[in-house]
C-alpha cells in the first residue's frame, strides 16, 4: 500500500471515530436527560393531562432529531401529509386525532399550525446550517418565479380584503394553505439532495397508502358491516385522492420502468386502496384518475418510441374494457358498480340519487354565484370577505353551517374561489404556475436519462392534472394535505434534473475507474444471439 493511500485511510478512520464518538455522546446525553425528566413528566401529566405532555415530549425529540439529521424533517411532512387526517373523523381512528393540522383546545388561537410551524422551523434551521457553512442560504429552483408571482397576488389580494372591511380571522384561514404550497416547495427543492431521498418519499407515499387502506377497511367491514346506505363518506374527502394517486404510480410503473421493490409492495396493498376507495365514494376522484391516467399514457408514448404499438394495442383493450364496465353497472347496485355510478354521475346522475343529484345542484349554484361575484368585482373580490349569493347556497343545504363555517368564503369549486377572490391577475398568476409545472415537467421528462426519475417526473405531471381536476370540484386546493403534497412534488420535479446529472457523473466515474484499473466490462450482446 502506497503511503498516501495509508494517510487517506488513516484521515477516513479518524473521521469515523470521531463521528461514532459523538453519536455516542448525544445517545447518554438524550438517555440521562429523559432519566432526568421521567419524574417531572409523571407530575406534569397528572396536572395537566398526559396527551399534551407526550405531545411536548414529542416535539423535543423530533426538534433534535431535525437538528442532527436536516433531511429528516422532509420526511416527516411527507409522512403527516400521507398518514394524518386535517380535522376529527366520526368514527375515530387515532391518525385523525393528532395535532398536525390543528391544534389542542389548550393551545387554539396561534397563527400558525403545527405543520407549518413545523416546515418553517426546519427551513430556518437549513439556513443557519448554510450560513454556518458560507453557502447559499435558500435555492428557489426553476418554478420560483411562477411560485413568487402567485404569491405576491395572494399577499395583494389578503392586503386589499383587509383594507376594504374583511374579516383577519377569515384572512389567515384562507391565505394559510396558499402559503404552505410556497413553503413546501421550497423545502423540496432544498432537501433532495440524492437519488436516495426520492426512493423513500415514494416509500413513505405506498406504505402509507396500504395503513390507511387498512383503516379504511375497518371502518368499512367492521364499524359499518359493509353498509354504505346513507353513508357520505368513511374517511376524509382527500383520502380518495391519495388512494388515486397510488393507483396512478403502478400504472406509470408498469408502463415505464418497472423498479420491482416498490412495484410488488404497491401491487400488495393495490386491493385494500381499491376497497377503500370505492367506499369512501368520492366521484371526482374517478374522473381525476382517468385523466391521469391518459396524461402518463401519452407521456410514455412519446418517450419511448418502441413500445408505441403496444401501447396502443393496451390502450384500446383499456377503453373498451372500461367502457364495456360503465355501461354495464352504470345503473346496478352493490359496491362494485360503485365507480361506474360515481363517474356516471358526475354528468349526470339518476333520478333516485338524491345525495348525488343534491350535491351536482349545489355545485352549480356555487358556480352560479361566483361568476356573479366576479361580474360585480372585476378586478376581485379580496380574501376574507363572503362571495354573493344571487342564488343563496342555504336553500338547498339549510344547515350548512353547521359543516362548513366557510361556506360562504371557500367553494368547492377552489378554481374559481382564486378567480372571484384574486380577479384576473391573480387567476392568471395561478394559471401561469400551473402551466409552467406542465411544461417545466414534460420538458424535464423528455431531458432525463435515469429510467427511475423519469417515472417520478411523469408522475407529478400526471398529478398536476389530477389536482386541478379536482379543484374545480372539491376543496383541493383549500386542503392543507392537497396543497402540501403538491408543494413537495414541485420542488422534487425541479430537482430531478440536477440528480440526473450527478447519477450520470457517477456512472461516469466508475467506468473511469475500471479503466484506469483494468477492469474491463463485458461488451453488449449481439442482436439476434442467444445471449441478446
Amino acid at each position: 500500500m502506497s503511503e498516501r493511500s495509508f494517510r487517506t485511510l488513516s484521515a477516513v478512520s479518524t473521521l469515523l471515530a470521531t463521528r461514532r464518538r459523538k453519536d455516542a455522546l448525544l445517545f447518554v446525553v438524550l438517555f440521562s436527560a429523559l432519566l432526568g425528566l421521567t419524574p417531572l413528566l409523571i407530575l406534569s401529566g397528572m396536572t395537566v393531562g398526559f396527551s399534551l405532555v407526550f405531545g411536548i415530549l414529542a416535539v423535543l425529540l423530533l426538534t433534535i432529531s431535525i437538528v442532527r439529521w436536516p433531511s429528516l424533517s422532509l420526511f416527516v411532512v411527507a409522512g403527516c401529509v400521507f398518514l394524518v387526517e386535517q380535522e376529527p373523523l366520526s368514527t375515530p381512528i387515532l391518525t385523525d386525532n393528532l395535532y398536525i393540522f390543528h391544534w389542542p383546545t389548550q393551545l387554539e388561537g396561534f397563527v400558525e399550525r403545527p405543520i407549518g410551524a413545523l416546515i418553517l422551523f426546519s427551513l430556518a434551521f437549513w439556513v443557519i446550517h448554510q450560513l454556518a457553512k458560507r453557502r447559499r442560504l435558500l435555492r428557489g429552483g426553476a418554478l420560483l418565479i411562477p411560485f413568487s408571482l402567485f404569491m405576491l397576488c395572494v399577499i395583494g389580494g389578503a392586503l386589499y380584503g383587509l383594507a376594504s372591511g374583511g374579516d383577519l380571522k377569515i384572512i389567515v384561514v384562507e391565505i394559510r394553505p396558499l402559503w404552505y404550497l410556497f413553503i413546501s416547495y421550497l423545502m423540496a427543492y432544498n432537501f433532495v439532495t440524492r437519488k436516495g431521498h426520492i426512493r423513500t418519499f415514494f416509500w413513505l407515499a405506498i406504505l402509507c397508502a396500504g395503513v390507511k387502506a387498512l383503516q379504511g377497511l375497518y371502518i368499512y367491514l367492521i364499524v359499518l358491516h359493509g353498509d354504505l346506505q346513507g353513508i357520505d363518506t368513511i374517511m376524509s374527502h382527500e383520502e380518495s385522492f391519495f388512494f388515486a394517486a397510488l393507483l396512478l404510480l403502478i400504472i406509470i410503473l408498469c408502463l415505464c420502468h418497472r423498479y420491482r421493490p416498490q412495484l410488488f409492495a404497491a401491487l400488495l396493498v393495490a386491493p385494500a386502496v381499491l376497497v377503500a376507495m370505492v367506499a369512501n365514494q368520492r366521484r371526482t376522484d374517478y374522473v381525476a384518475l382517468l385523466v391521469g391516467v391518459g396524461v402518463a399514457w401519452v407521456l410514455v408514448f412519446l418517450i419511448r418510441p418502441k413500445a408505441r404499438k403496444s401501447l396502443i394495442v393496451g390502450l384500446l383493450i383499456c377503453v373498451v374494457l372500461g367502457t364495456g364496465y360503465v355501461i354495464a353497472f352504470a345503473k346496478a347496485s352493490g359496491t362494485l358498480s360503485e365507480p361506474a355510478r360515481a363517474i356516471i354521475s358526475v354528468f349526470n346522475p339518476a333520478a333516485s340519487d338524491v345525495r348525488d343529484a343534491t350535491s351536482n345542484l349545489y355545485r352549480i349554484y356555487e358556480d352560479n354565484d361566483l361568476k356573479y361575484t366576479v361580474k360585480q368585482y372585476p378586478l376581485g373580490l379580496g380574501f376574507g370577505k363572503p362571495f354573493l349569493q344571487p342564488q343563496p347556497l342555504t336553500s338547498i343545504f339549510p344547515n350548512i353551517i353547521d359543516f362548513d363555517p366557510y361556506y360562504n368564503y371557500v367553494p368547492h369549486n377552489t378554481i374559481y374561489w382564486i378567480w372571484a377572490d384574486l380577479g384576473p391577475i391573480g387567476y392568471f398568476a395561478l394559471w401561469f404556475l400551473i402551466g409552467a409545472i406542465i411544461v417545466r415537467g414534460c420538458i424535464i421528462v423528455r431531458r432525463l436519462r435515469d429510467p427511475y426519475f423519469q417515472v417520478v417526473a411523469i408522475y407529478i405531471v400526471a398529478v398536476t392534472f389530477m389536482e386541478v381536476v379536482v379543484a374545480f370540484a372539491d376543496y383541493q386546493l383549500f386542503f392543507f394535505r392537497n396543497v402540501i403534497y403538491l408543494g413537495l412534488l414541485c420542488g422534487i420535479l425541479v430537482k430531478l434534473p440536477i440528480l440526473d446529472q450527478q447519477e450520470q457523473q457517477k456512472s461516469q466515474e466508475v467506468l473511469a475507474n475500471e479503466s484506469t484499473h483494468g477492469v474491463s466490462t463485458p461488451p453488449p450482446p449481439v442482436v439476434g444471439s442467444r445471449n441478446a
